[in-house]
C-alpha cells in the first residue's frame, strides 16, 4: 500500500472519524430523548370528487376501417336436428354354450331354450345367429343385438 508514514498520517485520522460518525448514530438512536412538536396545526382534508365515466356501447360494423371494404357477418350454419333412436330392449332366449366339437367345418354345441342345438358359423337357429366363436366362448346376435357367451363349466 503506502510506503512510510505518510499513509498513517492520512489513514488514521479518516478511519477514527467513520467509526465516531457510527459510534454517534447508534448512540443517539438508542437515548431517550424524544423531539418536542411545538407547532401543532390542524389539518383538513377535502373530499376528492371522482369523474363519472363515459359510458359507450359497440355499434355494429359496416366496413372494414383498415382495407376499407365492406363487412360481410360470417353465416352461421345450420344445426340439424339428429333425432336420437331409442333402443329396442332385446329380451334373450335362455342360451347356455357347452362346447365346440372341432373338425373340417367347426360345430359349436349352444343350448338355446333348453334345446341343443349344432351350429356353425352364420347359422340362424330360432332368430339367434352365430357369428364367432372359440372353444371358450360364442358371440350371437338376436334381433339386432349381439352378445357373448362363456363356455358352461
Amino acid at each position: 500500500m503506502l510506503k512510510g508514514k505518510k499513509g498513517l498520517y492520512v489513514l488514521l485520522p479518516l478511519v477514527v472519524f467513520i467509526w465516531g460518525a457510527i459510534i454517534y448514530q447508534v448512540t443517539d438512536a438508542f437515548s431517550d430523548d424524544d423531539p418536542l412538536v411545538t407547532d401543532t396545526t390542524s389539518i383538513t382534508f377535502s373530499k376528492i370528487e371522482g369523474k363519472e365515466r363515459d359510458r359507450f356501447s359497440i355499434g355494429e360494423v359496416t366496413r372494414d376501417p383498415f382495407l376499407g371494404t365492406m363487412y360481410k357477418p360470417k353465416k352461421e350454419p345450420v344445426k340439424k336436428v339428429v333425432q336420437k333412436t331409442q333402443k329396442i330392449e332385446v329380451i334373450w332366449p335362455t342360451i347356455t354354450y357347452k362346447g365346440m366339437v372341432t373338425g373340417s367345418p367347426i360345430i359349436y354345441l349352444v343350448e338355446i331354450n333348453g334345446v341343443d342345438q349344432l351350429m356353425q358359423r352364420n347359422d340362424v337357429i330360432s332368430e339367434v345367429k352365430l357369428i364367432k366363436g372359440s372353444s371358450s366362448w360364442v358371440q350371437l346376435r338376436c334381433k339386432g343385438a349381439t352378445k357373448r357367451f362363456d363356455i358352461l363349466n
